[in-house]
């Protein structure tokens, strides 16, 4: 006989149709491409850099995760003002970023350091940049999850964000590769501290320290004119000094998360509890 099934057990089992993605915000998604190319691209940068040993490459490899940056920021920014921020956008970026801010400044990390640590070292600095690039997912994943389209979920970042994360290791292999030509003795010094600036920045992503954004703080709303002074010196100096000014600059910025956390907590005012206050006796008036 054949068996049966009852109609609870149909729902049961039934699966539901996937929905078909019709349509995409064509320059949103084109921006947030740019994002990922550069970060394939500074992968196989890396890759010529490990083969070749060609410092040039390395520092290529760097400024295209410096790039990349600039796409990431516009894309989110075109979506909202154009009023097409979708999943899918959210998803694809998320993608690119773990590409380009995750594997890309963990593989620069790897092929700067294997020739410079010893043998000794060489598997805690592989499994270092291993964890860099899993706690680069948990941060995406986590802020795929927890923000919202809205302009408000914009103000702050709950942990590092990602692409401030690999500017601290990609701005950090420019002053490298410049003291190669300018002072060999030191040229090892920074390639053997990325493995803990990587430690360092993996944990601060997935911490729930908070980190301002700095474009929503310095460019949104109206500002003095000298405040537009200030930004083309700024942009002077960085032009300048630019092996330098883009690791300072990303590196401090790692740090004021945990300077005001600490200054919030470490210094925070004693909570005074006042002493309750008795209740009036009220006479036995019998």
């Amino acid at each position: 006989m054949e068996r049966q099934s009852s109609p609870e057990q149909g729902k049961r089992w039934s699966f539901r149709r996937p929905r078909r993605l019709r349509t995409i915000a064509l320059l949103p998604t084109l921006i947030t491409l740019g994002n990922g190319v550069c970060g394939v691209v500074a992968i196989f940068k890396t890759g010529q850099f490990m083969a070749v040993g060609n410092e040039k490459t390395a520092q290529a490899a760097a400024w295209l995760i410096l790039v990349a940056m600039v796409f990431d920021a516009l894309d989110g920014f075109v979506a909202r003002l154009t009023r097409t921020a979708s999943s899918f956008g959210a998803q694809l970026d998320s993608l690119c970023d773990l590409v380009t801010f995750g594997v890309a400044p963990a593989f620069l990390t790897y092929a700067l350091t294997r020739n410079t640590v010893s043998d000794f070292w060489a598997r805690p600095v592989q499994a270092v940049c291993v964890l860099y690039a899993m706690c680069a997912l948990i941060r995406l994943a986590r802020f795929t999850v927890e923000t919202t389209p809205d302009e408000s979920a914009h103000r702050e970042f709950v942990g590092l964000p990602s692409p401030a994360a690999a500017g601290v290791l990609a701005s950090a292999v420019l002053p490298a590769v410049a003291l190669y030509n300018w002072a060999p003795s030191m040229a090892n010094v920074i390639p053997n501290a990325l493995p803990g600036l990587a430690l360092g920045t993996g944990i601060l992503m997935v911490s729930r320290v908070k980190f301002a954004h700095v474009v929503n703080r310095v460019l949104k709303g109206k500002r003095p004119f000298i405040t537009l002074v200030e930004l083309a010196l700024v942009i002077a100096l960085f032009s300048v000094f630019r092996e330098f000014a883009f690791f300072i600059a990303f590196f401090g910025y790692a740090l004021t998360g945990p300077l005001l956390w600490l200054k919030k907590y470490l210094f925070r005012r004693p909570v005074t509890h006042s002493a309750p206050v008795p209740e009036e006796r009220q006479d036995n008036l019998f």
